[in-house]
């Protein structure tokens, strides 16, 4: 059987996990933001809790970017090892 070399499929993948890692910044920002608006309104220091959250999203943001890409670099490893075995059988 041939192999496939197909650089759409792979960038078809690539552009998927782009995808999804832009989806999960924007979703720290927004909740960061969220939780910086409620503690400024429950403590009444209006922009403090917001900055110091978004100062948070930054580490909060490149720790979930860092497990998320790992994640999803082995998922696709384990996909290509198994394709090459199918291949060679």
């Amino acid at each position: 059987m041939a192999r496939d070399n197909n650089p759409l499929t792979t960038y078809g993948l690539v552009a998927g996990v782009v995808g999804q890692v832009g989806c999960i910044v924007l979703l720290v920002i927004l909740a960061t933001i969220l939780l910086g608006l409620a503690l400024d309104e429950a403590f009444g220091t209006r922009p403090t809790f917001i900055f110091v959250m978004l100062l948070v999203s930054v580490p909060v943001n490149l720790a979930a970017l860092f497990v998320y890409t790992r994640h999803k670099a082995r998922q696709m490893h384990k996909a290509a090892k198994l394709k090459e075995e199918e291949l060679r059988e």
